[in-house]
């Protein structure tokens, strides 16, 4: 579900990040769309993570390198006690499609917030998703 109105604060997936630390057009909105907070959980900055050696290698950089670039991104990270009332909710949502996307549904849920992923499990949810090209096209409309 999707709306023309620029959200200010967002919950992240880690396929945004992941995005963005390959130099992907998804750094921008970190950076330049003025929105006030990117919320992420710990578990999808545990994913994030866990990718972080492979696309050193394929980027040819050391690991530290993409780990401080991932802590230049303006994240605001929950634990899981932040969203705990929501699983259950988030559960009967999504476990059935991916497991692994709960607890950053969950957040959402908790947090009221939009989610930006680019993951289509998430379409038919009761949060509102963004992509990252429906982000750009918001934030930076192409002139006429």
């Amino acid at each position: 579900m999707s709306t023309s109105r620029k959200p200010e604060k967002l919950v992240v997936d880690a396929n945004p990040i992941l995005s963005a630390l390959l130099g992907g057009k998804a750094k921008r909105l970190f950076f330049d769309a003025g929105i006030t907070e990117f919320a992420v959980s710990e578990s999808a900055l545990e994913e994030v993570n866990s990718y972080i050696p492979k696309m050193a290698k394929k980027l040819d950089v050391s690991p530290a390198f993409l780990h401080y670039a991932l802590d230049l991104l303006p994240l605001t990270v929950y634990g899981p006690k932040a969203y705990r009332q929501s699983v259950k909710k988030a559960k009967i949502q999504i476990a059935h499609r991916d497991p692994r996307d709960v607890e950053i549904l969950a957040l959402a849920l908790e947090l009221e917030r939009p989610l930006w992923t680019n993951d289509k499990d998430f379409e038919d949810t009761t949060v509102q998703t963004f992509t990252t090209a429906e982000l750009l096209a918001m934030y930076f409309p192409r002139p006429l």
